[in-house]
């Protein structure tokens, strides 16, 4: 059985909070729940290669103490989109996106441009970098691990809830995709922060476009777009073909 790591085991969605700052909003209650085998999956144990009993007790070790350091925080917000070009977009006040043809062409018919800022925060970070200055390489990566699927779960909480609130008038969400990803230059990251309040979730950018904390992502969606998000599997456009995330058995 095959699944999406982002995709499964997670929290139960209800009693999502909606606090308003300003004109973006801050999504509580998310919740991360990480089961064991996600992460045995990703070191590629299976029903033909079963890890030992030690194995196991590590990783399920690293389970708990990534649930007791995330720290879940996540911002979303909704611009308007004056004009849709073949390779960008553009909202109100003149902010260009330059997301290339093939997210453009994903995105067409958008009428507002949906934007998520979410991150684990800074403590899991912390400690895989105290467990590797101890020479513990072995937890440190476990623990890593835990906190990168972690993330997903808390990204899919995050989409879920945004795209449950349009649905309620009607709206469809084009795919979440984000600076980086195929022809969108990260650089527009900058763009992304210029919009939204990151720092009330204590998350900053640094001088490469890389996010502080590490483990914090940001994704945009066209609302409105003609390709719906559910019929889109980002995995089939990544040129990583033997990313680990990209396809997880669980054993």
């Amino acid at each position: 059985m095959q699944y999406n790591f982002a995709y499964v085991h997670c929290a139960s969605l209800t009693g999502l909070l909606l606090y308003h700052m300003n004109t973006a909003q801050f999504i509580g209650k998310l919740e991360v729940q990480i089961d064991p085998r996600l992460i045995l999956a990703i070191h590629g144990y299976n029903e033909n290669h079963k890890p030992g009993r030690a194995i196991r007790d590590t990783v399920e070790e690293a389970v708990a103490e990534a649930h007791n350091l995330a720290e879940p925080k996540a911002l979303y917000q909704e611009f308007p989109v004056v004009q849709l070009t073949a390779d960008s977009i553009i909202l109100e006040g003149g902010i260009c996106f330059s997301i290339g043809k093939e997210i453009g062409s994903l995105w067409q018919g958008s009428k507002t441009l949906g934007i998520a800022l979410y991150t684990i925060g800074e403590r899991l970070e912390d400690r895989v970098t105290e467990l590797l200055a101890k020479g513990e390489h072995s937890e440190a990566l476990n623990l890593d691990i835990a906190g990168t699927v972690a993330l997903g779960i808390v990204g899919f909480q995050v989409q879920y809830y945004a795209c449950e609130q349009l649905a309620k008038h009607n709206t469809e969400t084009g795919p979440w995709l984000n600076p980086g990803y195929l022809d969108w230059p990260l650089a527009d990251q900058r763009l992304i922060f210029d919009l939204i309040p990151a720092a009330s979730i204590r998350v900053k950018l640094n001088d490469h476009c890389m996010m502080i904390p590490k483990k914090s992502v940001t994704v945009c969606a066209g609302i409105g777009a003609g390709q719906r998000r559910d019929s889109f599997n980002r995995c089939m456009h990544c040129g990583v073909a033997k990313c680990p995330y990209r396809k997880i058995t669980v054993p």
